[in-house]
């Protein structure tokens, strides 16, 4: 079922949700569990490349032998565009342009997952304004899935500095070099799409949520799956059970009250 949440409003008898199908649903709570991917982001610079150049974001790529032969630029070194740019290596020319410095490291560690050992010592669960958690945030560390600098450079990949210029069909990079590329991928992440919560206490200056871990300051409102909403954890599935607990316990607690209210204000 592809049916969409269109517009979420604030009524008088509570949440109204109002889908593409025409139908509404009305409910005195309501969990935003839309995740952290939602638009694909692409950068101004794209619309500088000129029209022979055949662009897409990482989210619509799907195997080398879909694009084009010919030079392929992958803009963006986090996990996907790593991955992207190694599925090129050894079929055709592919160059990563990198961003900020990243702190690689290994996939599995002592037989088991890095992910286990960030949870089992804690490092996931610290809290965002902690002050490992300012520095995770800042590091943004993640595992290296066999797509580390030196294996990315011995199956061909071309590393080169940030993407910071775009002539026509030429792309400049921040230490002067250049490519002609046929074909640009570009992994530069994804953004927030809140326009259909139409609540504007819910909502700060720039259009995104405002929350407490996970409770919006509009009462009944909650999320889960917000990036950094608690800690590290909370926008990966390993970190939801956790982060989803805390939030039923909360409107378990909120119900509470409401069902002790009169009548006509517990119906508002």
């Amino acid at each position: 079922m592809q049916t969409r949440v269109r517009c979420l409003n604030r009524t008088d008898r509570g949440f109204e949700a109002e889908a593409t199908d025409g139908r509404r649903y009305v409910a005195r709570v309501v969990i935003v569990a839309t995740g952290g991917f939602q638009i694909p982001n692409l950068p101004i610079l794209a619309a500088d490349f000129g029209p022979d150049i055949r662009q897409m974001h990482v989210a619509e790529f799907r195997v080398a032998s879909d694009v084009e032969h010919g030079p392929v630029l992958v803009v963006g070194d986090g996990a996907s565009g790593r991955d992207v740019a190694l599925a090129f290596a050894g079929q055709q020319s592919v160059t990563l342009a990198r961003g900020r410095p990243r702190k690689l490291f290994p996939e599995r560690l002592f037989g088991r997952s890095a992910w286990w050992w960030l949870n089992k010592t804690g490092l996931l669960a610290a809290n965002r304004d902690s002050i490992v958690g300012r520095r995770m945030r800042r590091m943004d560390p993640f595992p290296a899935r066999g797509n580390d600098d030196r294996t990315l450079q011995r199956g061909g990949v071309y590393l080169v500095p940030r993407l910071v210029k775009v002539l026509g069909d030429e792309a400049v990079f921040a230490d002067g070099g250049r490519m002609r590329p046929k074909t640009v991928i570009w992994a530069t992440g994804y953004r927030d799409d809140f326009g259909w919560i139409a609540i504007d206490a819910a909502k700060g200056p720039n259009g995104g949520v405002l929350h407490e871990e996970g409770v919006s300051p509009v009462e009944g409102l909650h999320f889960v799956g917000r990036p950094w909403q608690r800690n590290r954890a909370s926008g990966l599935i390993i970190g939801a059970v956790d982060d989803a607990g805390i939030i039923v316990a909360k409107i378990d607690k909120f119900l509470g009250r409401q069902s002790r209210l009169p009548l006509e204000q517990a119906s508002v």
